[in-house]
């Protein structure tokens, strides 16, 4: 017989383990992740087409638009600068996935972003990187409308940079990203997480963006001129020692060297030698014969350069000085190229891509590159140039296909050659290249980002746009000109944003930076009678010195 007290005992047990039962339950439930953006408020750095508006928390409302880019669920982005999107979800969440949704309908110049990137922050200010990633999906092409989304989910994507035990992200604030080409369209934002902190849940260490430094890097290149070697109808490819001195250092008036300029030159060409083909594209095996005979001839573009150096190096007095030089690497593509099996005797015999399968193909790319290393190093040898060092190998393609397997492979293929020579591999993304946040992955040490502002009738604020995102990737910047600036004010007024970007922006004396200019922009302005052609001479070198100030 059980006593009252005890009665009474037993039941106060049942009655506690079902309320702790009833506490559990409701933690697990309340555990549950949900959609922490539904509904939610945010912050857009500039605000959607006045034609595709957002009619309030639109992209938060649980309504995704269907294949109709006329849907109002869409919210329209035209062109600008790079759009951010900030979440503020009021308290520390734990969160797990983040979902962006977009549409691409070429017809109609809608297409997805080229690069979407997604960030927490304690404080809103201060980011750290979940993800960065480009379309799957590819760009530009024609075809039916598609839909798109750009996900980071920790169980697939994990965290950067270690964290590797974690299973969310304790955070408050979420930023999203996306670059707009022509037109972007997007619809909803899901931010899938929990309330409060769960198990296993980290905080991420915000993350400071800086530019790329001259230094180990680059082998101590600062201002990479870069001088087109291919074929010109015009023959601009065809350098001169007398045309080289300018750039290699700052002459006066009379042409005379008063001082070292640009301290690093890349060598690369274009288009082949009957101007058919090019090396970025499908250059044959006999356009490389061609591009590396021309290079290293007897007399030839190397030559050249070596003779302008031991020239200005005499002047100057410092007659050991050797300008580093940077070489191109063609791309082995395989749209319409023909690249053949390298023997031992370096012979390739010509073949088709498609009618050998893609394994083998890439095999050949391998092949291809591999001999054009060696020929470079064995010829360099050959030469020994008293006054140049051989820095490294460029990569002449300006995008990375990150979800191409075979484009991916052959670039950190290409990079373990460059470093088995103790060199450094060099890129210049356009700036809607493929990849370029994965820079590192990819295996190069020096990249310098194309603002791609000059050419196009656009916004200044396009300089800024590339100048941040050199930044939040590490890397460095381009300068852009070409010999218009010299004989248009169009062209001029575009070339000063460059150079007062410099200064606002930090890139002058804070970054490793390439120059593009046409092929004879500065050389014209060098020699030019017009005080107001030279002026666009004497800036640029004020500029590479970090004396300029913002015209």
């Amino acid at each position: 017989m059980i006593s009252a007290k005890k009665g009474f005992s037993l039941t106060l047990v049942v009655v506690m383990l079902f309320a702790l039962a009833s506490t559990a339950l409701a933690k697990k439930e309340t555990a549950s992740p949900r959609n922490l953006a539904a509904g939610l408020s945010y912050q857009l750095s500039e605000g959607a087409y006045e034609s595709y508006p957002d009619s309030g928390n639109e992209l938060t409302d649980g309504v995704y638009g269907s294949l109709d880019f006329m849907d109002p669920a869409w919210q329209g982005h035209l062109r600008g600068i790079t759009r951010e999107l900030v979440f503020d979800l009021q308290d520390y969440k734990s969160i797990h996935a983040v979902k962006a949704h977009f549409i691409q309908d070429s017809g109609v110049g809608i297409f997805y972003p080229n690069t979407v990137s997604m960030y927490v922050s304690d404080d809103g200010v201060n980011w750290a990187t979940l993800k960065d990633m480009n379309s799957v999906i590819p760009l530009w092409t024609p075809g039916p409308a598609t839909d798109q989304d750009f996900v980071w989910d920790i169980t697939e994507d994990g965290l950067p940079k270690g964290n590797k035990n974690a299973q969310a992200v304790y955070t408050r604030y979420v930023k999203i990203t996306f670059m707009t080409q022509v037109w972007t369209f997007i619809d909803e934002i899901e931010i899938m997480g929990v309330d409060g902190k769960a198990n296993h849940a980290a905080k991420l260490k915000p993350e400071q963006p800086a530019y790329l430094q001259p230094g180990k890097a680059t082998d101590g290149i600062r201002n990479l001129a870069l001088l087109y070697n291919g074929h010109y109808a015009s023959g601009a490819g065809d350098w001169t020692k007398d045309n080289i001195i300018p750039y290699i250092s700052y002459v006066d008036g009379q042409g005379e060297p008063v001082d070292w300029f640009y301290d690093g030159v890349l060598y690369l060409g274009l288009r082949t030698q009957d101007g058919q083909r090019d090396f970025g594209i499908n250059a044959k095996f006999a356009d490389w014969q061609w591009y590396l005979d021309k290079t290293f001839a007897a007399q030839g573009d190397m030559w050249q350069l070596s003779e302008a150096a031991k020239e200005v190096a005499g002047k100057l007095g410092e007659r050991k000085h050797k300008v580093k030089v940077v070489l191109m690497v063609p791309n082995p593509g395989d749209a319409v190229g023909e690249f053949g099996d390298v023997d031992g005797d370096g012979v390739m015999e010509n073949f088709n891509p498609d009618q050998v399968g893609m394994e083998s193909a890439y095999l050949n790319k391998q092949k291809a590159v591999t001999w054009y290393m060696n020929q470079v190093k064995q010829r360099w040898a050959e030469k020994n140039y008293s006054n140049l060092e051989l820095s490294g190998m460029y990569w002449l393609n300006e995008g990375a296909d990150l979800y191409d397997a075979n484009d991916k492979n052959i670039i950190q293929y290409t990079s373990g050659l460059v470093h088995q020579e103790k060199q450094k591999f060099f890129w210049i993304p356009y700036f809607y290249g493929g990849g370029i946040f994965a820079w590192e992955e990819l295996g190069f040490d020096a990249v310098a980002y194309q603002p791609n502002f000059f050419f196009d009738e656009m916004d200044p604020s396009r300089i800024q746009d590339a100048a941040g995102l050199a930044k939040q990737y590490g890397i460095g910047m381009e300068m852009e000109l070409d010999e218009r600036m010299n004989t248009d004010a169009v062209f001029k007024e575009r070339y000063i944003h460059y150079l007062n970007g410099g200064v606002d922006y930090g890139y002058m004396t804070g970054a490793y930076k390439a120059y593009y200019q046409g092929n004879t922009a500065l050389l014209d302005s060098a020699r030019s009678q017009d005080p107001a052609v030279r002026e666009n001479y004497d800036l640029m070198y004020q500029f590479v010195k970090g004396t300029y100030v913002k015209q």
